[in-house]
């Protein structure tokens, strides 16, 4: 646990009962952690990987919440004591490594040390801001500019010194436009365009931006 960026100032004694009490275990692509609908009395790090937050709508359609990167708490409302159904699945997006622990358990280790019930406090505020982030763009931007978007998210932590960036495995279409609220063809049709102008680079299993300036460029101007 010691690992997690937010724990750094947490006192040695309150990691090592996490590491203690903690049940850890890995999952594969497409693995679910946690059924939609399903009550689940504890909370999980997330060490390495990506979780995603799928939606199954009545009609079938699947809108996708902000993934969780390394790092990140997940189900944190079970910390509220209600216990509330959870309204989405959460799915490995690729290989995970991952630390449970139940939800009271974990309470009772950090509620002397200040330093991470503060811990705690900022990773569910993150998760809120990235909630609202996500609403926000789906409000305000056009698809065009929610393909963007998205792609600057995915370079993020691939940016190399010279300013490139390499996106391996490249998404589908089809989990492009779940992440973003459209459809397939509209993802399509954007990508297709930033290949023709050389924004993005299209390379077996990868996606290469070779200047992601340019993409951020296009993004500020795209919705002026």
């Amino acid at each position: 646990m010691s690992g997690i960026e937010h724990f750094h100032a947490v006192r040695p004694s309150t990691l090592a009962e996490m590491n203690r009490r903690c049940h850890w275990f890995h999952l594969d692509d497409g693995d679910v952690l946690i059924p939609a609908g399903e009550k689940v009395d504890r909370v999980f790090f997330l060490l390495d990987g990506e979780l995603r937050f799928p939606v199954y709508t009545r009609t079938g359609k699947i809108v996708w919440l902000p993934s969780a990167h390394q790092g990140s708490l997940v189900n944190g409302a079970a910390l509220s004591g209600e216990l509330p159904l959870v309204p989405y699945s959460i799915e490995a997006a690729g290989p995970c490594t991952i630390a449970s622990i139940g939800s009271r358990t974990f309470l009772d280790i950090i509620k002397n040390d200040p330093e991470a019930l503060q811990a705690l406090v900022q990773m569910l505020v993150e998760r809120q801001h990235l909630i609202v982030e996500h609403i926000v763009e789906l409000s305000t931007l056009s698809v065009r500019s929610r393909v963007h978007s998205e792609l600057l998210r995915l370079c993020a932590e691939n940016i190399e010194a010279g300013g490139s960036a390499v996106i391996s495995p490249i998404p589908t279409h089809t989990d492009l436009a779940n992440r973003i609220g459209t459809h397939r063809e509209a993802v399509a049709r954007e990508l297709s365009y930033l290949q023709s102008v050389g924004i993005v680079l299209r390379r077996a299993k990868e996606l290469l931006v070779p200047d992601v300036s340019r993409l951020t460029d296009l993004l500020a101007r795209s919705d002026d």
